[in-house]
């Protein structure tokens, strides 16, 4: 063995390369653990609000299904962890409201907490591997201890929700890409 080989010479090309792996470069496929659960990626988007982007990753672990969305203001990321809930869920006929006004209340009731309403934008939403873009309008609204609701209008009369909180990359650890074949 030459000193080459111990002081940092070149690698044998069957030595595996290590790769760190962040929320942000995460694909299809790969696995991350949150809140004591392994979560699997299957699907990814992203949100254009007339050019200002946020990316969305679909999350699954044991039958649930959340949806964690990346957006970037002056250098800083900002993540939400959210579910779907029923627009039904939320006190209130809101999807009545926003057909007869254009906007939904300035603030609104799920699960006993108050949300007030703090933006509302219009864009495109694309998923990966699928051409076609869909229009659609969204309303944010925040609540107490991080917590947040959108209402997302996709048709005349094709409403979504989605309830959950603002969270922070260092609580997903362990981000791994699933090897091919299992």
């Amino acid at each position: 063995m030459g000193l080459r080989k111990w002081f940092g010479g070149r690698q044998d090309e069957d030595e595996p390369t290590y790769q760190e792996y962040s929320l942000s470069t995460m694909k299809v496929g790969f696995l991350v653990d949150y809140d004591l659960k392994t979560w699997q990626v299957t699907g990814r988007g992203n949100y254009d609000y007339e050019g200002y982007t946020t990316e969305e990753w679909e999350l699954q672990a044991d039958g649930q299904v959340c949806f964690l969305e990346r957006g970037v203001e002056d250098g800083k990321a900002y993540w939400t962890l959210t579910r779907a809930i029923g627009i039904d869920e939320i006190e209130g006929d809101i999807a009545a409201a926003i057909i007869a006004d254009g906007d939904p209340p300035e603030s609104v009731r799920f699960e006993s907490d108050e949300y007030a309403g703090s933006t509302s934008d219009a864009g495109l939403y694309r998923k990966d591997g699928i051409d076609a873009e869909r229009e659609f309008v969204n309303w944010s609204f925040e609540g107490e201890e991080g917590k947040v609701l959108f209402i997302s209008q996709w048709g005349e009369r094709d409403f979504a929700a989605y309830a959950g909180l603002e969270v922070e990359e260092y609580q997903f650890t362990d981000i791994l890409p699933v090897e091919e074949g299992t």
